[in-house]
């Protein structure tokens, strides 16, 4: 157990939590999509193409459009009679749900005002499906996407440029008149402001927790300097540890 001066030492360093998306705040399964994809008629062993490739990684990192990417999708899987919509419905059914207790989690840090942001690797088909399933950048802090900023968080040196993400949503603050800042949705959005700022400005890593289910993601973290904690996506087991850990940051009661 931790004695009182090594949590109150914890607590004092969190002043920022992040978020990942996927498989954390919406859940998510390829399954979806490969059967999709064999009622189509394209074979099981293509079909497992479809996540992994050069061409989803490249559209995940803003380097090629969807139209690009159903191209190469259906090279992959040699099946050319797919139309880019077919593609583009079985990719999205991959994202099904809302996980409503997280949410739950992400309404009380907010009520107690503590500074929030998400970061993703995703594109701009997961993006669309995420915005008409849930509103994060206006209900709860910034969303830096890997294919806007044009990195993964597994890619070399990609935290400096992830944190560089944040920069806009600081620049649209400091140019809103004083009257228009107290008119948004988001209870925090000073906090979040203020938070994002002091990323910019002295990048205090150790103040940041990150929340992702991907150990690749999580050691990528650490080895920035920032604490994490591994979310484990099984329904209620992830919920109950994350809730733990933010209690024991101080973060939640």
């Amino acid at each position: 157990m931790r004695d009182n001066t090594e949590t109150e030492a914890i607590v004092s360093k969190i002043q920022f939590t992040l978020f990942d998306v996927g498989n954390v705040i919406l859940r998510a399964t390829h399954a979806i999509t490969y059967a999709i994809l064999w009622e189509l008629g394209v074979r099981p062993d293509k079909a497992a193409l479809f996540f992994h490739s050069k061409a989803y990684a490249d559209f995940a990192r803003g380097k090629i459009t969807g139209e690009q990417f159903a191209q190469a999708v259906r090279e992959a899987c040699e099946a050319p009679h797919l139309t880019d919509e077919q593609i583009r419905a079985a990719h999205d059914a991959h994202i099904y749900m809302v996980d409503g207790a997280v949410m739950m989690i992400l309404n009380e840090l907010r009520d107690r005002e503590r500074a929030l942001g998400f970061v993703t690797t995703t594109n701009e088909w997961q993006t669309a499906r995420e915005e008409s399933m849930c509103k994060l950048q206006t209900d709860f802090g910034h969303v830096v996407r890997s294919h806007v900023v044009g990195v993964a968080k597994t890619d070399p040196d990609a935290w400096p440029v992830i944190f560089a993400g944040f920069r806009p949503y600081v620049e649209e603050w400091n140019y809103l008149s004083r009257d228009r800042r107290g008119q948004g949705n988001v209870p925090n959005v000073y906090v979040n402001f203020r938070a994002y700022r002091r990323l910019l400005e002295r990048c205090q890593l150790q103040s940041i927790l990150f929340v992702d289910d991907a150990s690749a993601n999580c050691d990528a973290a650490r080895r920035a300097g920032l604490q994490t904690h591994q979310y484990d996506p099984t329904p209620g087991v992830g919920v109950k540890k994350l809730r733990a850990a933010l209690r024991e940051r101080g973060l939640l009661r």
